[in-house]
């Protein structure tokens, strides 16, 4: 199963719908929040795919969860924006709350960088940001494919897209 994750658009939902179209074999798409609003109604342009998301630090009043843990192919997958596990700081207490929840992945975003690691027995990614990346970072998002054979995360370049 190939997965699409993406995070921290801030408004650019012409970005989310191009790197949907560019993964038409991903069956499901991810998002770690901010702006929500940016991937409303994907669903129904694309309706082949599931769709998971969780609110960010600037989702102000959404209903949507802060987090979620999600089971895709036996796999538990934490999504979080990651504002709350102070993931700015670095990444240990997402990394022992996912263990502590049962998740294999924690996906988080907030920092617009992007992050692949394995940490412990979990694999951690942040796809950093499509539309706003910072530091030294790229555009980019993330793609996991989990197979019989095992976990592969990625952070590719969203240049190419644009």
């Amino acid at each position: 199963m190939k997965i699409l994750i993406m995070s921290d658009s801030h408004g650019r939902r012409d970005l989310v719908q191009k790197c949907i179209q560019q993964h038409p074999d991903a069956e499901a798409v991810l998002f770690l929040g901010d702006v929500l609003t940016d991937i409303k109604g994907m669903e129904k342009i694309f309706p082949e795919k599931q769709f998971y998301s969780v609110k960010g630090n600037c989702d102000f009043g959404s209903d949507v969860p802060a987090e979620r843990l999600v089971t895709l192919q036996g796999t538990g997958i934490l999504l979080t924006h990651g504002h709350a596990h102070g993931v700015k700081y670095g990444i240990n207490a997402l990394v022992g709350y996912s263990r502590k929840i049962g998740a294999k992945i924690a996906l988080y975003g907030h920092t617009h960088v992007p992050y692949n690691q394995y940490h412990d027995g979990i694999y951690v990614l942040n796809p950093g940001s499509i539309a706003y990346p910072r530091g030294y970072s790229k555009p980019s998002y993330g793609l996991i494919e989990i197979t019989p054979k095992g976990i592969l995360t990625n952070t590719p370049d969203f240049n190419q897209f644009k």
